[in-house]
């Protein structure tokens, strides 16, 4: 009898041990958890190459008429017809950079400032995105008043003055356009680079990893 109540005793003694045992993660499981968490938001810089081949060809006609004297009542006329053809062929090569999150999903210049906390670079970059925002849709806005008076000026037999003037305004519309087209980044790879590491770095201290880990 005695033994038995001694039994009891230790059973309820270590149980609870045991159980907050069990239920505590072991430090082999928070390595993992540690490491699988670092894997999915680190952030990488990815350079990629792409190589174009361009082609143009140029074509140029030249005819020359010559009209000289004749003994009858008609004139004589001469045309000389000459055509000349050049092709070029030229291969370039395009180096691109691009930012991933867990080496999955890519993050544009604004999303890349808010993560790494630069609110002035982010400010800056918002505003250049902001105000080609605006060109463009002057761009649009010219384009379509350009077409609308084109258009509209032949169908109702207007002055050349009009067709011409909606002409230059849709021209204009394109180039500005073309002009403000949205850049491949605001920020250089030598920048995105540093603040990666500096990002990386500042994770691995949060989640207690090696700073050699990769």
């Amino acid at each position: 009898m005695k033994n038995l109540i001694i039994a009891l005793l230790l059973v309820s003694f270590l149980s609870p041990v045991i159980c907050a045992q069990e239920a505590a993660p072991s430090q082999a499981e928070q390595d993992y958890v540690s490491k699988l968490s670092y894997r999915h938001n680190k952030l990488e810089l990815v350079t990629k190459k792409r190589m174009i081949d361009e082609k143009q060809r140029y074509s140029y006609t030249d005819i020359d008429t010559y009209t000289y004297p004749s003994s009858t009542a008609y004139p004589n006329v001469s045309t000389s017809i000459s055509s000349q053809h050049l092709s070029r062929r030229e291969t370039k090569e395009i180096n691109e950079w691009y930012v991933y999150m867990g080496g999955i999903s890519e993050l544009s210049d604004v999303d890349f400032l808010r993560l790494v906390g630069d609110q002035q670079e982010l400010s800056r970059v918002i505003e250049l995105e902001n105000s080609r925002g605006k060109m463009v849709t002057v761009g649009n806005i010219l384009i379509g008043a350009g077409a609308i008076a084109m258009v509209g000026g032949a169908a109702l037999s207007a002055s050349t003055s009009v067709i011409t003037g909606g002409a230059i305004t849709l021209v204009a519309g394109f180039v500005i356009d073309s002009f403000n087209a949205p850049p491949p980044h605001y920020i250089s790879s030598q920048y995105a680079l540093a603040k990666i590491d500096d990002y990386n770095l500042a994770l691995k201290k949060k989640l207690n990893l090696p700073l050699s880990y990769e």
